[in-house]
C-alpha cells in the first residue's frame, strides 16, 4: 500500500472506532515503550504523514529512565529534538482503552538520518541481509509472564511462605502475592477460575490482530503463557512489542500486575520469550525442511542452528539484557544453560519442535521474557545467517542423554560476562554497527555498575546476624 492508502485506511479506522487519542510509540534502548499522545484530529491533519518531535534524551535513558552520561547524542549536544515518523501499517485500536489507538514510530535525527542504534532500525538492517540472501523469516515469540495480586490481595490464596521460595534466604519482593499458589502447570481448576480474565485477554489480542492460539497456567505460582500465531519479518517483533504492553494493561483492569521479569521469584520457574522461527525462500517454500533427510531438516537449517550456537555467548546480552535475566539460565529449569541443540528437548538452547514439512522451524529458548524483541530477533537471524554463510556444523543433537553429561560450553552466568563476550567479538560491530555497539554497551554497563553499588536484601539476610 502507498502512504496515501495507509493514511486513508487509518482515517477510516479512526472514524469507525471514534478514536480520540493516538499513542505514538517508540522502543528505546532501555527496553521501554516511550510514547506521546496526540488528539486524533491533529494526528490525521499532520502527524500521520509529517511525524512529531521528541527529546533525543530518550535514547540516553537506562531501564529506570536515568540519563546515562555519554549515551544517546550526549550532553554536549544539548539533547535536541528528534523526529518520530509513524509507521501507519502498525496502527492498532486498543479494545481495552475506548477511544485510544496506538502506532509504532521510527526515530530520526534532526537532519533526517535514522537513529541507527534504535532497535527497530537495527532489525531492519538485519532483515535486509535476510532478503539479500533470498529469504523471508516467519515466526513468533512465545512469552511467559507472572501475575501478581495488587496491594496484598491474594484472591483467596495464602501468601507464599518465605522459606518455600528457595532453600536459602529469599529475595521475594513482588508487588503482591501471586495470582495463585503452587506449581499447577496446565491445571484445569486454576485455569477455570481465571477464565473471565483469559476471555478478556484473548478477545483483546484477537481484536488487535495478534491471533492467540493457546493459553495455560505455567510452572510457577501466578505464571501464564498465551501463545499466538506466526508473523512475517518486522511484524514478528512489532507484535511482541504490542503483546507485552497489552497484557500488562488488561491485567491491571482486573486488579493484577503482570511482570515479564525473567526470574521474579527465587526457586520457581523463570519466564522466557522463546523465539519460534524459520526461513522461507522466494518461492514460498520452507528452507528448513527436507523430506529426504532422515530427521526432516535441511542442511541449511543445520547451518543456521550452527550459527546460533556459535554466537550464543556473543548475543546472550542482546537476548538477556538485564541483571535478572541470568538467574533464569540455570540447569534443570526448562531453560538453557549449556549451548546445545536437540529434537523436542526443553533443556537445550535450540529446540527443534516435532512438526515437519512446511511447519518446520526452530525454537531459540535463550531470550528471556524481558528481552527486546527487535534485538533478540536481529541477533538470532544474524547469527543464523553467519552459520549459513560459513557452513557451521552444529554438531550432534542432544538425544537420549542428560544435557549435563555432555561436555558442552556454558552460556554466560551474568550480564557482565555476557557484555564482555559481546564487546570482544568484532562480528558484533560488523553486523549491528559501531554506534549501536557503543550505545548498547554504555547503557548496559551503567546498569551493572548501578547494581554493584546497591546493597541487596540477600546481603542483609545472609550477613546481618553474622557480622
Amino acid at each position: 500500500m502507498t502512504p496515501s492508502d495507509w493514511h486513508q485506511e487509518v482515517q477510516q479506522i479512526i472514524q469507525a472506532h471514534q478514536i480520540q487519542l493516538v499513542r505514538v510509540c517508540v522502543q528505546d534502548l532501555g527496553h521501554m515503550s516511550r510514547c506521546r499522545e496526540v488528539p486524533s484530529g491533529r494526528f490525521l491533519e499532520r502527524m500521520a504523514t509529517d511525524g512529531l518531535s521528541f527529546p533525543s534524551a530518550l535514547f540516553a535513558f537506562d531501564s529506570s529512565a536515568r540519563i546515562v552520561p555519554g549515551a544517546g547524542p550526549g550532553p554536549h549536544s544539548g539533547y535536541p529534538s528528534w523526529h518520530l515518523q509513524p509507521d501507519l501499517s502498525t496502527f492498532s485500536v486498543l479494545p481495552y482503552a475506548p477511544g485510544v489507538a496506538r502506532v509504532i514510530a521510527d526515530p530520526f535525527e534532526s537532519k533526517g538520518q535514522p537513529v541507527d542504534y534504535a532497535p527497530r532500525h537495527v532489525l531492519r538492517r538485519v532483515l535486509e541481509r535476510v532478503r539479500a540472501a533470498g529469504f523471508q523469516v516467519k515466526g513468533s515469540f512465545e512469552f511467559e509472564f507472572y501475575a501478581f495480586a495488587r496491594d496484598g490481595d491474594s484472591r483467596g490464596q495464602a501468601p507464599i511462605p518465605p522459606d518455600s521460595i528457595s532453600p536459602g534466604p529469599s529475595s521475594l519482593h513482588p508487588p503482591g502475592h501471586p495470582a495463585w499458589t503452587g506449581l499447577q502447570c496446565f491445571s484445569e481448576i486454576k485455569q477455570a477460575a481465571l477464565e473471565p480474565l483469559l476471555i478478556h485477554l484473548i478477545q483483546t489480542l484477537e481484536a488487535m490482530g495478534a491471533r492467540p492460539e493457546v493459553a495455560n497456567t505455567e510452572y510457577g505460582p501466578g505464571q501464564f503463557e498465551i501463545s499466538y500465531a506466526s508473523y512475517w519479518n518486522l511484524e514478528i517483533a512489532d507484535m511482541a512489542f504490542y503483546y507485552r504492553t497489552t497484557i500488562r494493561e488488561v491485567l491491571a483492569q482486573h486488579g493484577l500486575k503482570a511482570t515479564f521479569m525473567s526470574k521474579p521469584l527465587s526457586g520457581f520457574s523463570g519466564s522466557g520469550a522463546h523465539l519460534h522461527h524459520g526461513l522461507y525462500g522466494a518461492d514460498g517454500a520452507n528452507a528448513f525442511a527436507d523430506p529426504k533427510a532422515r530427521d526432516g531438516l535441511s542442511q541449511l537449517c543445520r547451518w543456521f542452528i550452527g550459527g546460533q550456537l556459535a554466537h550464543a555467548r556473543t548475543v546472550s546480552a542482546l537476548m538477556n539484557p538485564t541483571i535478572n535475566g541470568y538467574k533464569r539460565l540455570q540447569p534443570g529449569a526448562f531453560a538453557p544453560h549449556w549451548i546445545t541443540w536437540g529434537y523436542d528437548h526443553r533443556e537445550t538452547m535450540i529446540r527443534v519442535p516435532p512438526a515437519r514439512g512446511e511447519a518446520t522451524r526452530i525454537e531459540n529458548r535463550l531470550p528471556g521474557a524481558d528481552t527486546d524483541p527487535y534485538l533478540a530477533l536481529a541477533a538470532a537471524l544474524a547469527a543464523g545467517l553467519d552459520g549459513i554463510e560459513r557452513r557451521i556444523d552444529p554438531g550432534d543433537p542432544v538425544a537420549g542423554r542428560d544435557v549435563s553429561e555432555m561436555a558442552a560450553p556454558v552460556l554466560p552466568r551474568s550480564l557482565s560476562e555476557a557484555l564482555d563476550a559481546f564487546e570482544e567479538d568484532p562480528w558484533t560491530e560488523e553486523v549491528f554497527g559501531r554506534s549501536f555497539k557503543e550505545q548498547f554497551l554504555r547503557l548496559r554497563r551503567a546498569e551493572v555498575e548501578r547494581f554493584l553499588r546497591h546493597v541487596t536484601d540477600w546481603e542483609w539476610m545472609e550477613y546481618e546476624d553474622i557480622f
